[in-house]
């Protein structure tokens, strides 16, 4: 048993954070030599898709659509709380975790307790006020008129 995932990705993510300064989610990729990439849409088989860690080689992509989805909705639904990050930032540190967790093992995880893992690493890497996991509770249908 590994306890709490959320406060297990909020360790990790102390990790990086030194002296309170919490490194650009850029910078850290590249660091761990990560590359970024764009494209305009996920897969057909995963729309909702808005990000994703590759591992050979290490990449992260973006999905610009749902991205740019993703914030008209947290727009409309006015989460000021939200509207002060950068979502692509946050998209990113989710999935540096994912990087990370691949490269070392944190215990026995399901899918499930990885993924509100990396949400814990996102919150605490940016800071957010939110938990990441929020953004997926966003009305989609209310950015997109």
């Amino acid at each position: 048993m590994i306890g709490d995932p959320t406060e297990l990705g909020r360790r990790v993510a102390r990790r990086f954070i030194v002296r309170g300064v919490r490194p650009a989610v850029r910078d850290l990729a590249a660091q761990m030599g990560i590359t970024i990439a764009e494209r305009p849409a996920p897969p057909p088989a995963q729309p909702d898709l808005r990000s994703e860690y590759q591992q050979n080689p290490p990449c992260i992509i973006l999905y610009r659509d749902t991205i740019d989805m993703l914030a008209g909705a947290v727009h409309a639904n006015q989460r000021f709380d939200m509207m002060a990050c950068d979502l692509d930032d946050v998209h990113i540190a989710h999935e540096l975790f994912h990087h990370l967790e691949s490269g070392e093992r944190f215990g026995p995880l399901r899918n499930d307790e990885v993924e509100a893992a990396a949400h814990g690493f996102a919150q605490a890497l940016l800071d957010l006020c939110f938990h990441p996991d929020e953004l997926s509770g966003c009305d989609l249908g209310a950015g997109s008129g």
